[in-house]
C-alpha cells in the first residue's frame, strides 16, 4: 500500500479513516511522522491565534487542518491520490519510432483534472495540464496520469519539467536509460530526478523558460 495522502491522514485525526488505511497508518512511520507534524501545525495556529479572533476553532478538525496547513494541489508535484502516473504497454523501440511532438490533454480531461484538484476557473495560460509521464516516454492518456502543473508558482514549473521530459527521452531513445527506469523516475519525483540528472538544486537558467507544450487556455 502507498503512502496515505494529507486528507487521508486529516481524516484519521477526526477518526473516520477506513480499516486498511487505518491499520497502515499505525505501522507506517513515514505517514505517522506526517500526522504528527500536521497536528503541530494545528497546535501552534492555534496558540498563535487571539481570541477575539478564534472563529474558526469551531470549524471541525478536519476542516480546520485542511484551511491551515493543507499545501496546493497545484504544486510542483501532484497528489500521489490523484496523479499516480500511468505508462501504457509500449517497448523503448515503439515510443521512440513515434515523433517527439507537443501533447495536450483535451479540453474535457482538464475540466475533470481541475476539478479533482478542486481549482475553480483556472485562470487561461497560468496552468499546463502536465502528462506525469510525458507521451514521449510511454505515458498513457488517463486521467491519472495528469495533472495541473503552474508555469509561474516557485522555480519548478512545468517548462522545467518539459526540459527534464526532453533529457530522458534522449537517454531512452539512445540506448543510454531503460525506458521503465525513466517512467519511475519521473512519476516518483520529477524535481529529484532533475536535480540528479542535471547535477543542481535549483532549475538550470536555460530550463526556465524552456518552452515546448502549450498551455491550458
Amino acid at each position: 500500500m502507498s503512502h496515505l495522502n494529507d486528507e487521508q491522514i486529516v481524516l484519521a485525526m477526526d477518526n473516520e479513516l477506513d480499516a486498511e488505511s487505518a491499520r497502515h497508518l499505525r505501522t507506517c512511520s513515514v505517514c505517522s511522522a506526517r500526522r504528527l507534524r500536521l497536528e503541530r501545525a494545528m497546535a501552534t495556529y492555534a496558540a498563535s491565534r487571539r481570541p477575539s479572533r478564534a472563529w474558526w476553532l469551531t470549524v471541525p478538525a478536519a476542516a480546520a487542518a485542511i484551511f491551515l496547513v493543507w499545501p496546493s494541489r497545484a504544486a510542483y508535484l501532484p497528489d500521489s491520490a490523484l496523479t499516480p502516473g500511468v505508462a501504457r504497454a509500449a517497448s523503448a523501440a515503439e515510443v521512440c519510432a513515434l515523433p517527439d511532438g507537443e501533447f495536450q490533454a483535451t479540453q474535457e480531461q482538464a475540466r475533470r483534472v481541475f476539478a479533482a484538484y478542486r481549482i475553480n476557473r483556472p485562470k487561461p495560460r497560468q496552468y499546463e495540464v502536465d502528462y506525469l509521464i510525458t507521451p514521449a516516454l510511454g505515458g498513457a492518456a488517463d486521467i491519472a496520469n495528469l495533472w495541473p502543473q503552474p508555469y509561474e508558482e516557485g522555480v519548478w514549473t512545468a517548462r522545467v519539467k518539459d526540459a527534464l521530459e526532453d533529457y530522458l527521452r534522449g537517454q531512452v531513445c539512445t540506448g543510454r536509460m531503460e525506458l521503465t527506469t525513466a517512467q519511475k523516475e519521473i512519476a516518483a519525483n520529477w524535481v529529484e530526478a532533475y536535480q540528479r540528472h542535471f547535477r543542481t538544486a535549483r532549475p538550470l537558467t536555460e530550463h526556465a523558460l524552456f518552452m515546448k507544450d502549450r498551455p491550458w487556455e
